[in-house]
């Protein structure tokens, strides 16, 4: 699982994206209620997903959505051929 996001407390917090975000390792307060959206949805393995950046620290963390349709589709074809 590729990851952009580089956790660093002695680096000032960087959003590059898509090429790489310089993030700090611990959210703040501030995250509870800062948090955007950052690029489009994206796909890892079976995972669809998006990275959350903090308006005021930067802190930074892939929020997964759901289950690729592909995966989901797969899933289901396996479960259904197991009934058969």
């Amino acid at each position: 699982m590729s990851n952009i996001v580089e956790y660093n407390e002695q680096k000032a917090s960087v959003n590059a994206y898509p090429e790489r975000i310089v993030s700090p390792p611990h959210p703040g307060e501030c995250c509870l209620s800062g948090m955007e959206q950052v690029g489009a949805v994206q796909e890892d393995g079976n995972w669809l997903f998006v990275y959350k950046r903090c308006r005021t620290c930067g802190y930074t963390v892939r929020h997964f959505l759901m289950m690729s349709p592909k995966a989901l589709r797969t899933m289901r074809e396996d479960i259904l051929r197991s009934m058969n």
